[in-house]
C-alpha cells in the first residue's frame, strides 16, 4: 500500500485551488512562465526534465542534500527538496550555484527516482583503488578461503588472467550494490567516504558502524558487523543500507513474505535481502488542535482472504498520525473558489486535502444571473460563515459539503430575488443578511453535521445597461441632494451667525452681571473684614479692662486682708478699736450705751454744691 499523506487542510481560506494545474506546468519546465508564482508543491513521479536543468547542479550536491532542479527561468532555479521552509538549504544552493534559488516541496522518494531516473549518479571508485588494502591486517578468515589457495586451485590460470577476472568480478559486484541503493531509493554515500567498507584484494574490510551480507560459495549468508576485516577468498559482499527514523518519522517495512510492520522512530533498521523487501521512511502526518483525520483500516480475514472488516475512525488533534498496516486515510474532494479566499467561483475538486478543519470556516460565493419580477438580471454576492460539528454526519451524508452549501444558498437567494421587482429588491436587502431567509442552507447544513453562524450580504451586481440607469438616477438624485445639502448649509449658516451675535450679547450681559456681583461681593467682605477687626479691638479692650479689675480686686482684697489681720492685732493688745478708728477722724460721734441694742436711724447731713453744710 502507497501511503500519501497530504499536508494541506480542509480551511477554505488556505486552499490551493489551482495545484494540478500549477504543478503540472511545473513538471513541464518548456511552458514554464517567469510571470508565475513558485508553487509550493511539484509532483516529480512522471516529470521530464531537461538535461540542461539538471547539469546546473552537481550530482554530489543533489544526492548531499536530496534535491533536484526542475525548472529555469531567466535569473531563477527552481529546486525541488523536502522541506521547502529550509532557507538554510536555499541560502547555501545559492552560494554554491551564483544564482537566486527557489524551493519547491516534494516527496522524498519522488526526489530520488527522479535522480535515478534523470540518470544523475555519483562518481564512483577506480578499480585500481581497491588495492590499497592489501597489507591490512587482523583478518577474520572464518567461512573464507584464503586468496591464496584460491589461487593454488587454478594453477592453469595465469596470474594476470585471475587478477584480471577477480577484479571484474568485484567491480561488478560494487556496481550491483549501486544499482541496488538506487532502486530502493536510498541515498547512497560517497565512495570515498572512509566509513564505508573497502574491497582489497584479497580481505573486505568493514569500518566501525556499518554492516556487510557475506554470501559464501556454498551459498550460506552471514551478517558482519564492523569494525572487522575477513578473507575475501570466493565469497561475496552486499553492504546493507541503513535505514533511520528520526523522532516524527517512520519506517515502513515490507517483508519477503508479504507482511508488513511500520517502526516508528527514533529508530534503525538494517535491511536485509534475504527477508526485506523494501525499506522507506516517511514523515508522520502533523495534527494540530481542531483538526482531525479520518483513517480506515482493513483486517485481513481468514487465512489472509478479502473478507475481512474495514472500519472506521476519527484522530483528534494534536497528534501525529502514524498509520498501521492496513489504515489509509480518507481523502476529501471539495468545491473551492478560484483566487483563494477573496474568490467567488466555485469549481469541483478545488481543495483535496485529508485533515479536517473544526474551527469556524467562511467562503465567499456569488450567485450569478438571478431575475427578478421585472427581469432585471442581478449577481448576488454573499459571505457564508459555518462551523463543521458533527464529522460522522458529514461522512453519512455528503462527499461534498461545500457544493451543497452552494446549491442550497444559490436557490434560497433565487427564491428571495424572484419574490421582488428591481426596486422592491433595493428596499429589502436587508433581509439577505438575516438567516432565516436562508432556509435551505440551514436545513442542509444540519443534514451534513455542519452549523450556519451567519450569512452576510455583500451587494449586488447588475448588467451594464442596467447599472448605467441606476448609476444614472443615482447621479441626479446625488445631485439634488448635493443642491439641498448646498443651501441647507447656507441657511445654517445665517442660522449659525444670528445665534453666535445672540450668544456673544448673552455672554456680554452674563459677564456685566457678573462683575457687578464680584464688586458687591468685595464690599461686603471688606465691611465683614472691618467689622470682625473692630470686634476683636472691642473685645481685646474689653478683656483688658476685666483683667485690671480683677488685679485692682486681689489687690483690694490683699490690703483689706493686712487691715484686718492689723486691727485685729490691735484688738488682741487691746485697743478701743473705735477711739482708734474715728480718733482725730469723724465729724461726729455718736456714743450709745445700754444693754439693750438700740434703734437710731441718722440722716446724714445733705452737702451743699459749694461742699458746705
Amino acid at each position: 500500500m502507497d501511503y500519501q499523506l497530504l499536508r494541506q487542510r480542509g480551511a477554505l481560506n488556505d486552499a490551493r485551488y489551482d495545484a494540478d494545474e500549477i504543478v503540472a506546468s511545473w513538471a513541464r519546465p518548456s511552458s514554464f512562465s517567469s510571470k508565475r508564482t513558485a508553487p509550493r508543491h511539484v509532483d516529480l513521479s512522471t516529470a521530464k526534465i531537461p538535461s540542461s536543468v539538471t547539469d546546473m547542479m552537481p550530482a554530489s550536491i543533489c544526492w548531499e542534500n536530496v534535491c533536484i532542479p526542475y525548472a529555469k527561468d531567466e535569473d531563477r532555479l527552481y529546486v525541488a527538496v523536502i522541506d521547502a521552509d529550509n532557507v538554510g538549504l536555499a541560502d547555501k544552493l545559492s552560494f554554491v550555484l551564483g544564482q537566486d534559488v527557489r524551493l519547491t516541496q516534494a516527496p522524498e522518494r519522488q526526489i530520488r527516482a527522479a535522480l535515478i531516473r534523470h540518470g544523475i549518479e555519483l562518481q564512483t571508485e577506480s578499480v585500481d583503488s581497491i588495492l590499497n588494502e592489501f597489507t591490512e591486517t587482523a583478518c577474520d578468515f572464518t567461512g573464507s578461503t584464503s586468496p591464496l589457495a584460491e589461487i593454488s586451485q587454478s594453477p592453469s590460470r595465469p596470474a594476470s588472467a585471475l587478477r584480471s577476472s577477480t577484479l571484474s568480478k568485484l567491480a561488478n559486484s560494487q556496481k550491483a550494490c549501486r544499482a541496488e541503493a538506487y532502486s530502493r531509493q536510498t541515498s547512497p554515500r560517497l565512495i570515498s567516504d572512509p566509513s564505508r567498507p573497502r574491497l582489497g584484494m584479497f580481505f573486505y574490510t568493514i569500518p566501525d558502524g556499518t554492516r556487510v551480507l557475506m554470501t559464501r560459495a556454498d551459498g550460506t549468508r552471514e551478517i558482519l558487523v564492523g569494525p572487522k576485516c575477513v578473507w575475501r577468498g570466493r565469497s561475496e559482499f552486499q553492504e546493507m543500507m541503513q535505514y533511520i527514523a528520526h523522532p516524527g518519522d517512520y519506517l515502513i517495512i515490507r517483508f519477503r513474505d508479504g507482511h508488513q510492520e511500520h517502526v516508528i522512530g527514533p529508530a534503525e533498521v538494517w535491511r536485509d535481502p534475504r527477508i526485506h523487501d523494501q525499506i522507506e521512511r516517511a514523515e508522520g502526518l502533523q495534527i494540530a488542535s481542531k483538526e482531525a483525520v479520518v483513517v480506515y483500516s482493513h483486517t485481513a480475514g481468514v487465512n489472509g482472504q478479502l473478507s475481512g472488516k474495514t472500519t472506521r475512525r476519527i484522530v483528534y488533534g494534536p497528534d501525529l498520525f502514524v498509520p498501521q498496516p492496513g489504515e489509509w486515510l480518507h481523502t476529501f474532494s471539495w468545491h473551492a473558489s478560484k483566487g483563494g479566499s477573496e474568490g467567488v467561483e466555485k469549481v469541483p475538486n478545488g481543495l483535496v486535502f485529508q485533515k479536517l478543519w473544526l474551527m469556524p470556516d467562511q467562503m465567499y460565493h456569488d450567485v450569478h444571473s438571478v431575475r427578478t419580477q421585472d427581469d432585471a438580471v442581478l449577481t448576488i454576492r454573499l459571505m457564508i460563515f459555518f462551523e463543521l460539528v458533527d464529522i460522522n454526519l458529514m461522512l453519512d451524508a455528503t462527499h461534498d459539503p461545500i457544493g451543497d452549501f452552494v446549491n442550497a444558498a444559490t436557490a434560497d437567494v433565487v427564491e428571495f430575488t424572484g419574490r421582488f421587482d428591481f426596486e422592491a429588491f433595493k428596499h429589502n436587502t436587508e433581509k439577505l443578511n438575516e438567516i432565516a431567509t436562508y432556509k435551505q442552507l440551514a436545513s442542509r447544513a444540519r443534514q451534513n453535521g455542519y452549523h450556519i453562524h451567519t450569512v452576510v450580504y455583500r451587494g449586488y451586481g447588475a448588467a451594464n445597461s442596467l447599472q448605467q440607469m441606476h448609476n444614472q438616477a443615482i447621479e441626479a438624485r446625488t445631485k439634488l441632494q448635493l443642491d439641498r445639502a448646498t443651501e441647507q448649509q447656507s441657511q445654517e449658516l445665517e442660522s449659525f451667525r444670528l445665534e453666535s451675535q445672540l450668544a456673544r450679547a448673552a455672554k456680554r450681559r452674563s459677564e456685566q452681571g457678573d462683575e457687578v456681583r464680584h464688586e458687591l461681593e468685595l464690599n461686603r467682605l471688606r465691611s465683614k473684614s472691618e467689622l470682625e477687626i473692630k470686634e476683636t479691638q472691642h473685645v481685646f479692650v474689653r478683656d483688658q479692662r476685666l483683667a485690671d479689675a480683677k488685679v485692682r480686686d486681689a489687690a483690694d482684697r490683699i490690703a483689706a486682708a493686712q487691715q484686718q489681720s492689723h486691727f485685729s492685732a490691735l484688738r488682741e493688745m487691746g485697743v478701743d478699736l473705735t477711739s482708734y478708728l474715728t480718733q482725730n477722724r469723724a465729724d461726729q460721734v455718736f456714743e450709745f450705751r445700754g444693754q439693750a441694742a438700740p434703734q437710731v436711724h441718722v440722716d446724714a447731713p445733705k452737702q451743699e454744691s459749694n461742699g458746705q453744710k
